[in-house]
């Protein structure tokens, strides 16, 4: 059995497949940088879709998702850790801050007789100015072998600085004292206040 195809059949059918062919998305019509572009729900923050780059942007100014919640990244910036930085506290109590008399003789024994003299009791948070206060209270002072230079008020601490009472304490000890004292002191912000409260044991 044979089939003739008349002219106007055979315009017909080329019309229907130039339609179906223009009908398939181009692959330059597609996101650039993305196979399969998603939506801005398939992510939990803003971080999340910036740095996969496969969401539209809708503005064109290169952030992704800008309407989804922090952690965020802009453009061009390098992701940093995953864990969210801890924010300091800082209490209208004044912080004691306890050191051992026995593991730390030299240094609790300088704390002691500075205040004597005269030094500051309470003192305040003051990390910014720590290396200045230690170029100011150290100079002309000599280095000596086995021990460090130390200072009350501490450096790190706003009454610190120049006209600090120096003594030369053993290194092992000094550093001790200065751990211990930075591990309490951790979760403050600067200016809040804190004194020593030594311990015999």
């Amino acid at each position: 059995m044979r089939f003739s195809i008349t002219t106007g059949a055979l315009l017909t059918l080329t019309a229907i497949v130039l339609v179906a062919v223009l009908a398939v998305p181009r692959q330059s019509d597609a996101v650039p940088g993305a196979q399969a572009a998603k939506t801005c729900s398939d992510y939990s923050n803003q971080r999340q879709a910036q740095l996969k780059k496969d969401t539209r942007d809708a503005d064109g100014d290169g952030i992704y998702c800008e309407a989804l919640p922090c952690p965020c990244l802009k453009p061009g910036k390098q992701p940093s850790g995953d864990k969210p930085k801890s924010s300091c506290k800082r209490v209208a109590r004044t912080i004691r801050v306890t050191l051992s008399r026995k593991r730390y003789p030299g240094s609790t024994a300088h704390i002691r007789s500075a205040i004597r003299k005269g030094e500051a009791r309470i003192l305040h948070i003051a990390r910014n100015l720590a290396k200045r206060h230690r170029r100011q209270s150290l100079k002309g002072i000599p280095t000596k072998r086995g021990f460090d230079r130390d200072e009350y008020p501490p450096a790190m601490s706003r009454e610190g600085g120049k006209g600090a009472d120096v003594r030369y304490v053993r290194s092992s000890d000094n550093r001790g004292a200065g751990a211990s004292m930075g591990a309490q002191l951790r979760p403050y912000c600067n200016k809040q206040a804190f004194r020593f409260r030594l311990l015999a044991r």
